[in-house]
């Protein structure tokens, strides 16, 4: 499951939403205290270096994602390696981080795109003592071609662009279905605050 990324509260709400259950793959600076990273080992969360600067902490991490797939489970990704609004985000077609990509299509796991809106407005206190709406939509799965084929790079590109697509299609169809106005769109935290 892959989706786009516009709160803290997104992992908590997509596990609940999600049938089955996510390995969610994150910042390893989450791990930093120790506390911390036996909080969201027992989460069943895998940390993984953005930056690649540890190639070994990555080729572990890879490890933990292959195991969690043969065993039947699901992992929940967000491409955007952070936090994303605006014209950074997917859902403005800004570029994704390449993990998803390359993962899905080396390892030939489909991708089941999501798109979340309104967890933005959770940072607000208010929020919480008033019935505060949040929009989830599903599309469905994108499954990669086969490694087999005679043009790897072109598979490979023609699935970046299906994943590159898809996230602003579906928030196009969340908007039309529940007829949202921008104001319902994620904002930047400055603005999200002049709101409050």
């Amino acid at each position: 499951m892959s989706s786009n990324h516009i709160s803290h509260f997104d992992p908590p709400l997509l596990s609940a939403f999600f049938p089955r259950q996510l390995d969610w793959i994150a910042m390893e600076e989450l791990f930093s205290h120790p506390w911390a990273a036996r909080f969201f080992s027992w989460l069943s969360v895998i940390p993984i270096d953005r930056f690649g600067k540890k190639s070994s902490s990555n080729r572990h991490a890879l490890k933990k994602m292959r195991a969690s797939l043969a065993a039947g489970r699901a992992l929940g990704m967000f491409p955007e390696g952070g936090i994303r609004s605006g014209s950074a985000s997917i859902l403005e077609r800004a570029p994704m981080q390449p993990g998803l990509v390359s993962f899905s299509f080396f390892n030939q796991a489909p991708v089941i795109p999501c798109v979340v809106l309104g967890t933005d407005r959770l940072y607000a206190k208010y929020a919480w003592f008033q019935r505060t709406p949040l929009w989830i939509i599903v599309g469905k799965a994108i499954v990669p071609r086969p490694l087999d084929v005679s043009n790897r790079k072109e598979a490979f590109h023609s699935f970046q662009q299906k994943l590159n697509d898809v996230f602003p299609a579906l928030q196009q169809e969340l908007c039309e279905r529940f007829q949202l106005c921008d104001d319902d769109l994620p904002k930047r935290a400055q603005e999200r605050n002049r709101r409050k």
